[in-house]
């Protein structure tokens, strides 16, 4: 175990078929926070807390965070290793920047294809080549110049989770947009296999939804410390 490790799980409502909750599931494994997570409904007391009564939404002791950007930040702050925001300024415009193209445009479909209510693949597979060229063809004007690596800015960072909870979601409802791209390959299987940021001995993608937790409604928990 390392360092000192918080006394009490983390609280997370929130659906297997989100995809926010799935990005906030996979970054709790990557920071080494213990999360319950809670399977809700609108009926939710929780759900008071959230002004939109939107979800995922968390509850850590007295604190409640709602949003998934701030949910994000939150557990990467509360949680142990270094953070998941690069910290040179063109390093993290592009982190923000591809986390927008997967939030913004791959979201969306990746979800009505899930649950069967709609998704537009043209979309997804335009996002997806976009990604593709960032990661065979890096940007050489970056300072410093982004490194031929597996990650989406060459560091580990929040846009590998934007983008895997995304590609998780496709992978669920049969649609897949990673072995036709060599990139892309790569890519997910290094997300894949990539061991927690906190240096706990989990693997985050472990945490992400499978197409069983999905179908009976069940969010998995992350529990890495606390009993």
């Amino acid at each position: 175990m390392i360092g000192n490790k918080l006394s009490t799980a983390m609280k997370l409502f929130g659906n297997p078929s989100c995809i926010n909750t799935a990005k906030c599931l996979q970054t709790a494994g990557e920071k080494g926070v213990d999360v319950e997570a809670i399977s809700i409904n609108s009926g939710d007391e929780v759900l008071d807390n959230s002004p939109l009564g939107s979800a995922p939404v968390l509850k850590d002791l007295d604190n409640i965070v709602y949003g998934t950007g701030a949910i994000l930040s939150y557990l990467d702050d509360k949680g142990f290793g270094p953070s998941l925001v690069p910290r040179n300024g063109v390093i993290r415009a592009i982190m923000y920047q591809y986390s927008h193209i997967a939030t913004d445009y791959v979201q969306m479909e990746a979800y009505g294809l899930l649950t069967g209510s709609g998704g537009n693949m043209d979309i997804v597979n335009k996002a997806c080549d976009l990604l593709e060229n960032l990661l065979t063809d890096p940007p050489q004007h970056s300072a410093p110049k982004l490194k031929k690596d597996s990650f989406v800015c060459g560091e580990f960072s929040l846009a590998d989770i934007h983008w895997m909870s995304c590609v998780n979601a496709l992978e669920i409802s049969g649609n897949d947009v990673v072995s036709s791209r060599p990139g892309m390959t790569e890519w997910y299987n290094a997300v894949k296999n990539h061991p927690s940021t906190s240096k706990e001995k989990v693997v985050p993608y472990d945490f992400l939804p499978t197409k069983e937790d999905v179908d009976s409604g069940k969010v998995r928990n992350v529990g890495i410390n606390v009993v």
